[in-house]
């Protein structure tokens, strides 16, 4: 079934006809492809506010009509309301924003005549404003704005492809009209200029380039952007580089990668990677109204939340709250206003909300959480390690144990995307070679340092291209790595540094040829109390440990080597280190067997481990301080008792004389 939305709607042709309220009912489907649209939002895109009474049963027809018409399409029912599936259908739409993707790539590729048959076929497939018969529908309106958007800048880069291709005359002509279409766009202007001067009208190059800026000066009272002044400077000078065959062009200004803070929900059109995940969420959400997603650390669930489902849900025109708790948890949820139905909440972060102080205050955050997703749809991010504390929540816990999505590393195909694709949105080239050597060192690591690797790369950018070269003197991943680490340092007081590096030099080893091993711990033997715990969550927040609900380690093998400080901490105290990591094994292991006498220290060993502690003042855990204790106690009490028996030796050795 062909469903053509680029103009009036119509289905195969025009061969299948619909009355006015079902063409409405149908279009609304459309602008939700294969999401839920509820029973309330086809009312207001066929009535406004105004309903009649009877406007459930008018729905319902319609969609029984539509259901017969449409065959082999479906439209599915849903908890919430309605969905068309997109199997069975082809919509012009979307082949308009496939052709135009497969364009851009060919006219990046350098295959411009082929780029401009594609961006041809692309423009064909428009015959009027889409979704014109719902303009006062908002979620419509959204939808048309973006695609109409589009267009403009497929016109535009269709008169690219055609001037590389060497169609100087006809590009020349058709940028006239473009102008005159659009004459705020400034891309047309360069293109209609650029032309002129390789026709040999170097005059009214510099004219049109003149007048340009003149009319954003008036109509905008802002300068034109730099492409048009360098323009100009080029035309002065004659620069034989406008002669050749590529238009004259600027990447945009704006680095299209998020570095090491999460994207946001405006953030939709340079989130890659996560489409399928992304369309499972959603069905979750519309037919449960919940959606609990969980993640190890460094996965990208607050991005995947925010900039995916969040983004998808304000594109529908539904309001959105993203709220993060602290340590008073219900403060985030306090000032939360959204209207009942057609809203959505996103807890970013819940495993935050465990730190609070008041297990009432916890009991109560919950409560309110369910209340929520009862009044609209509620979104819970969480830490899959902290899944055994949410379990623990038993009422909110079985409410949102069937609609739970675990994120996982993304692999290499998907990878390769988050590199490329918001590079190719902002009109970047990356160097051959660069994609490879950035998937090989992004194996294994966060997200968001591979995100913020790729900022350094761009702030070394030449001109356009992202290079090798700069990836290297960016100090590559490692260096991403060693940031983190030295921005979390620099935020702490002096005890609580003191502390991250009580953490870290647990968790390295140093093996006697000089290597770096990480380790592989036992959470109680890091997380030995509350303020030692809250850094190790901070750890994990900014992506350099790992951890579940039994061990920590460090989430990069080369952390002491690209991170010089800690490079230096282990370096200063190497004997300590070798120290408390038998102490802490030790420990463990007398725990373990009931803590018998036999394996406590004595002698040698126990007097420089009590003199490493006074001089260090280690932080221990309960079970090594108990397990030095006894070990003090044994050897108190053996002193003792030899003190004890001294006067019946005495007396032994005079009788014997």
């Amino acid at each position: 079934m062909e469903v053509r939305v680029l103009g009036a709607l119509t289905l195969d042709g025009g061969r299948v006809t619909l009355a006015r309220r079902d063409r409405a009912v149908m279009g609304a489907l459309a602008v939700r492809l294969g999401a839920s649209a509820s029973v309330e939002s086809l009312a207001a895109a066929l009535w406004g506010d105004h309903r009649p009474a009877s406007w459930t049963h008018v729905i319902a027809g319609c969609i029984m009509r539509l259901r017969r018409r449409i065959e082999p399409a479906r439209i599915e029912t849903t908890a919430r309301g309605y969905r068309l599936l997109p199997e069975h259908l082809e919509v012009d739409a979307a082949r308009f924003e496939l052709l135009a993707a497969r364009g851009s790539e060919q006219l990046e590729i350098g295959e411009p005549e082929r780029a401009a048959h594609t961006f041809a076929d692309a423009l064909a497939l428009w015959r009027g404003e889409p979704f014109v018969e719902l303009l006062d529908w908002q979620p419509a309106q959204i939808a048309s704005g973006r695609l109409d958007e589009m267009r403009l800048s497929v016109e535009e880069l269709l008169l690219d492809a055609e001037l590389q291709a060497g169609e100087v005359q006809g590009v020349a002509a058709a940028a006239c009209a473009r102008v005159a279409e659009a004459p705020l766009r400034e891309r047309r202007w360069v293109i209609l200029a650029v032309a002129q001067y390789r026709q040999g009208r170097q005059a009214d190059a510099l004219a049109s380039v003149r007048r340009a800026r003149r009319l954003l000066v008036a109509e905008l009272g802002l300068e034109p952007c730099t492409e048009l002044a360098d323009l100009e400077a080029a035309i002065l000078r004659q620069d034989p580089r406008l002669l050749s065959e590529h238009v004259l062009r600027i990447a945009s200004p704006e680095c299209p990668y998020f570095g090491a803070e999460p994207a946001g929900t405006g953030d939709a059109e340079r989130y890659f990677g996560r489409e399928q995940e992304l369309a499972a969420a959603l069905r979750t959400l519309d037919e449960h109204g919940m959606l609990l997603v969980a993640g190890p650390s460094g996965v990208g669930t607050s991005s995947f939340v925010r900039a995916g489902v969040g983004a998808q849900l304000l594109a529908r025109g539904v309001e959105v709250a993203v709220v993060t708790p602290g340590e008073h948890p219900i403060d985030a949820l306090r000032d939360v206003r959204l209207p009942v139905g057609s809203s959505l909440v996103i807890v970013d972060q819940c495993e935050r909300a465990f730190a609070a102080e008041d297990p009432g205050e916890l009991d109560e955050f919950f409560a309110l959480l369910s209340r929520i997703a009862l009044a609209g749809m509620l979104v819970v991010a969480i830490r899959a390690d902290h899944l055994g504390s949410l379990a623990r929540r038993e009422g909110f816990a079985q409410t949102v144990r069937s609609h739970l999505l675990m994120l996982a590393p993304l692999d290499v195909a998907r990878l390769r995307r988050v590199i490329e694709q918001p590079a190719e949105q902002a009109g970047l080239i990356l160097e051959p070679g660069l994609v490879e050597i950035l998937l090989r060192d992004a194996t294994g690591r966060a997200l968001p340092l591979l995100s913020r690797a790729l900022r350094e790369v761009w702030a070394r950018r030449e001109g356009r291209v992202l290079t090798v070269d700069g990836y290297r003197a960016s100090g590559e991943i490692d260096a991403a790595v060693a940031t983190t680490a030295e921005g979390v340092l620099a935020a702490l007081s002096t005890d609580e540094a003191r502390l991250l590096r009580d953490i870290l030099l647990r968790l390295v080893e140093v093996t006697p040829d000089g290597t770096m091993l990480a380790r592989r711990i036992e959470r109680s033997r890091i997380a030995i109390d509350d303020a030692h715990a809250r850094i190790v969550d901070r750890l994990v927040d900014v992506r350099l440990l790992t951890t579940d609900e039994e061990a920590v380690q460090l989430s990069h093998d080369g952390l002491a080597r690209a991170w010089p400080r800690l490079g230096d901490w282990l370096a200063d105290d190497v004997e300590g280190q070798r120290i408390m990591r038998h102490l802490g094994s030790t420990a463990a292991a007398w725990e373990a067997m009931g803590r018998p006498d036999s394996e406590i220290y004595r002698g040698s060993r126990l007097t420089s481990v009590r003199r490493w502690r006074a001089e260090v003042h280690p932080a221990l855990s309960a079970v090594e301080r108990a397990f030095l204790d006894a070990s003090t106690a044994h050897e108190t009490e053996g002193l003792v008792a030899v003190r004890t028996s001294l006067p019946d030796l005495q007396l032994l050795r005079r009788i014997s004389r």
